[in-house]
């Protein structure tokens, strides 16, 4: 992943001093007050802290803190006291699930994060992509029997995540090989629990 990003040089300011000044990255190893005419001028310091795992790309998304898009209260269950988004998991979850719920009981499942009730599933965590490429070789795909093989989306039920599509059928289940490969490499799936 590290070779995909463009640290730039180290013109900045503070550059090789041990932390990374560059204001387009997070963490405990970056400065917490950086400044705009570093972008790009720390690159010896972003780069091992980014290998080391103590800063991360800033999210694009800056209207929260996480980066994560809670979404609307749209849902007809919104502000019942119970999460309904499948996105999030911990007892504070309602009981039944719908998919159409996901991004429309956001004041619920805020708060509930910030009470601890809930978190954040990791495959919908905004960073969790940034681990990419994912090691598939010791889960079993299938193949591409699906009549939904090859449409860049994976159709089998087994998995969870933005890349899954939005209807899951059990007759789809390890019959789409190539889009969930794809896809589970990519970080935008993971297996649900208790599968493999």
């Amino acid at each position: 992943m590290a070779n995909r990003i463009d640290f730039g040089d180290d013109s900045g300011d503070w550059p090789k001093d041990g932390e990374c000044d560059d204001p387009d990255f997070v963490g405990p190893g970056a400065v917490s007050d950086p400044y705009d005419d570093n972008r790009l001028g720390d690159a010896s310091d972003c780069r091992a802290a980014f290998l080391a795992g103590t800063v991360t790309l800033r999210s694009l998304d800056t209207e929260t803190a996480t980066g994560f898009d809670y979404g609307d209260d749209s849902s007809r269950w919104a502000n019942d006291g119970q999460c309904d988004d499948m996105r999030f998991a911990g007892p504070g979850m309602a009981k039944k699930l719908d998919r159409d719920d996901m991004g429309a009981d956001a004041s619920d499942c805020r708060m509930l994060e910030e009470s601890g009730e809930v978190s954040i599933r990791p495959v919908f965590q905004p960073d969790y992509v940034l681990g990419a490429p994912y090691d598939g070789s010791d889960v079993d795909f299938g193949d591409d029997s699906s009549s939904y093989a090859n449409d860049d989306q994976c159709d089998d039920p087994r998995f969870e995540g933005p890349g899954v599509a939005y209807t899951l059928l059990e007759s789809d289940r390890m019959a789409d090989a190539s889009d969930c490969r794809a896809a589970f490499e990519a970080g935008t799936i993971t297996l649900r629990d208790g599968e493999s």
